[in-house]
């Protein structure tokens, strides 16, 4: 029965409207539209397979962690881009969703998602893959430079409760949300179901979804609008988290 219940609820959320939550604190009008510019030239390059551009996008000291592993220097990263463009042919879409000063990094941190597609070299295998990105942003030189990136998976929960008011629950589930690192939400309900509304939420990691879900004032802000009965939290492998 939980099972056909998870069921209707994605199918509700693929079939609704959605909108991004971003983590936008920039320090400027101008830092924000360096990060973005950043973020195309960075897909520019990609595309274009410009190993030398890539590089230079990262300072000789920077770190890049892809899924867990760590890999230092400039130098070394740029080998892992020549390494991919021998493998494989593949597209890269860059969406930067927010980005926040780190006062303990003296950095802007910019935050989204690397889409890639395309084909293999050998035997023409098709693959796509979507992860998301926090890349910790320094000035050198007058230019922008990625001095740590961490790439990771990302990971979907779904949020659903009996409500009262659908529109003040959104409202209060976005503010909840604000500068949790979240990527994206897409609110939605089950089929007949009037009294009940439902989130899915993507994101970066593991590690920061449950650093949300375990605050317990998120839960008390949706329990404020109208609400009597707590919020679910559903990983959509269906494990239950809180409830």
């Amino acid at each position: 029965m939980k099972n056909i219940r998870l069921f209707a609820v994605i199918l509700a959320l693929l079939t609704c409207g959605a909108f991004s939550i971003g983590t936008l604190q920039a320090q400027s009008g101008t830092d924000e539209q360096a990060m973005r510019a950043f973020a195309r030239e960075f897909m520019a390059a990609y595309n274009r397979q410009d190993v030398t551009a890539l590089q230079a996008m990262y300072t000789s000291d920077a770190v890049s962690i892809v899924d867990s592993i760590a890999f230092n220097g400039a130098d070394r990263i740029a080998q892992l881009y020549t390494d991919q463009f021998i493998r494989k042919d593949a597209t890269l879409l860059v969406r930067q969703i927010g980005m926040t000063w780190s006062d303990a990094q003296q950095a802007i941190v910019a935050t989204g998602t690397y889409e890639s597609f395309g084909a293999t070299y050998v035997y023409d295998i098709p693959f796509r893959n979507t992860t998301a990105y926090r890349n910790t942003m320094v000035q050198e030189n007058g230019q922008w430079k990625i001095a740590r990136s961490m790439v990771t998976q990302p990971v979907k929960t779904i949020v659903y409760q009996r409500i009262g008011d659908p529109a003040e629950w959104k409202s209060a589930l976005s503010g909840a949300l604000y500068g949790s690192g979240v990527l994206s939400m897409e609110v939605g309900k089950p089929d007949g179901e009037s009294n009940t509304a439902c989130a899915l939420l993507e994101w970066p990691s593991m590690d920061t979804a449950l650093a949300f879900f375990e605050k317990h004032d998120w839960q008390k802000t949706l329990q404020q609008a109208d609400i009597s009965k707590k919020p679910v939290v559903i990983f959509l492998d269906g494990n239950l988290v809180k409830q």
